[in-house]
């Protein structure tokens, strides 16, 4: 075999070979496998030593029945692939189906449970912090589930990372925190009341130090345990807000037992968690969509809270928010490695709400005076920009 025919082949198999020549190059591979048959052939009658030359003309019987076997086996082999094409056709078409019906059953729905689920976990495991979820079925029985991370600083609400999670049935089996350089570093941790807990002069004399025109977030703690409404009245005159709330849970950090520091806490944010059947309905409409389904739009209502009080509803919706959540350990496991919501639950329903620490977000120096305030046992600064505050 020449260098030039096998260059020829190398061409020819990489599809960059010219009309003509492609169509020479056929002629000559169909008349090598027309020679292999012919050796094969020879070679199963036995007993002859000589092989005699092959002298079949282009259009003698035997290489028409060549030509017939070699098309016969393309065909098979295209028909077997158009099966399995058309089989994998039909069961992404099925499990399409299959997977809006699962995602879609229910009131409400089990697309929007899981998204409920997803965003409440974060927002009683992560201070400060929330995700506005949206949710798009896949065709092999997956949910996909992306959002905006915030947090507010002074009076506006954050973009500090993207939020993107997988679901196979009920199952969270991917999910990614893609923190921007707004929520790259986190410093939420507190302590608890009469515990040794960890030196803030540090966070002070940084407050003091930054100019006028800023508004940050800190994360204060208390050197007694409050009750709802008693924290929530202590902001009642004051030129800042408390965002979120810590809660004492009865699980100290396993890693700082001694301080009675908490780096893993559990608390709820300042504006309720609201759910479905919190919600009054207003006004429903229905538009047909394709494969014969139907979405239904809702305009609702949630119900009133005064800003400095309403602690038992407050209380109520914590808890109920808990043991949502606590229904969905396939999802909250994942999400929350590090939090014991069973436990949480039995302390809280033994001992009350009640609160030790809370995130605070407003002008730096309005911030800086809460150094004067004999019940503030620490802090940690979190957040800090420019302007934003009402």
């Amino acid at each position: 075999m020449s260098e030039e025919f096998k260059q020829k082949m190398k061409s020819y198999m990489e599809g960059t070979l010219p009309e003509e020549e492609r169509n020479e190059m056929e002629k000559e591979l169909e008349k090598m496998e027309l020679y292999q048959s012919y050796m094969e052939e020879m070679m199963q009658e036995g007993g002859t030593d000589e092989i005699k030359p092959l002298q079949w003309k282009l259009d003698s019987p035997r290489l028409n029945e060549a030509r017939i076997l070699r098309k016969g086996k393309w065909k098979a082999r295209l028909s077997s692939a158009l099966i399995v094409i058309s089989m994998f056709l039909l069961f992404t078409v099925f499990t399409s189906i299959g997977t809006m019906v699962f995602y879609q059953w229910g009131e409400p729905d089990r697309g929007e449970q899981y998204r409920d689920v997803v965003s409440s976990t974060v927002k009683v495991t992560q201070p400060n912090i929330e995700v506005n979820l949206s949710s798009n079925a896949g065709p092999y029985v997956g949910m996909n589930l992306t959002g905006e991370i915030r947090k507010q600083v002074g009076a506006a609400r954050l973009s500090v990372g993207e939020f993107s999670g997988s679901f196979f049935f009920n199952f969270l089996r991917t999910y990614d925190f893609a923190w921007n350089e707004q929520g790259q570093y986190s410093n939420a941790i507190f302590q608890l009341p009469e515990s040794e807990g960890f030196d803030s002069d540090a966070d002070w004399k940084r407050l003091k130090k930054l100019p006028e025109g800023t508004v940050a977030e800190v994360y204060v703690s208390y050197r007694k345990f409050f009750t709802t409404d008693e924290l929530l009245a202590m902001f009642k005159d004051k030129n800042m807000d408390a965002v979120w709330f810590a809660v004492d849970s009865g699980q100290n950090s396993k890693l700082n037992q001694d301080t009675g520091v908490i780096t893993e806490p559990i608390g709820f944010p300042s504006s309720p968690i609201w759910h479905s059947d919190d919600m009054t309905v207003t006004n429903i409409s229905e538009s047909k969509k394709g494969w014969g389904m139907k979405v239904t739009m809702r305009s609702a209502t949630v119900p009133s809270v005064d800003t400095n009080g309403d602690g038992d509803l407050r209380n109520a919706n914590f808890m109920k928010t808990l043991k949502l959540i606590q229904q969905y350990p396939s999802i909250t496991k994942r999400l929350a490695p590090f939090h014991d919501i069973d436990g949480a639950i039995s302390y809280v329903e033994e001992h009350g709400v009640r609160l030790y620490g809370a995130v605070v977000t407003g002008p730096t120096k309005e911030l800086l005076k809460l150094k004067d305030d004999p019940l503030v046992s620490s802090i940690r600064i979190g957040k800090v920009t420019l302007w934003d505050w009402n």
